[in-house]
């Protein structure tokens, strides 16, 4: 009896349900009772916000 917990099927059904999460929300965020963060302005961080400014040229002296 090898049954693994993470068989081809199981990780099908969890991978569908968090795509479906991911497009239409969880319940919370459906029924409008979702509340964000204190502080949140509504702006999501992505890899460019955080992403490391050229270094500026020193003027010789």
């Amino acid at each position: 009896m090898n049954k693994s917990i993470f068989d081809h099927e199981t990780i099908l059904k969890a991978s569908r349900r968090a795509a479906e999460m991911a497009r239409n929300g969880t319940r919370e965020e459906k029924s409008g009772k979702f509340l964000p963060p204190p502080g949140w302005k509504g702006h999501l961080v992505t890899a460019a916000d955080v992403a490391p400014k050229t270094p500026r040229k020193v003027k010789a002296a």
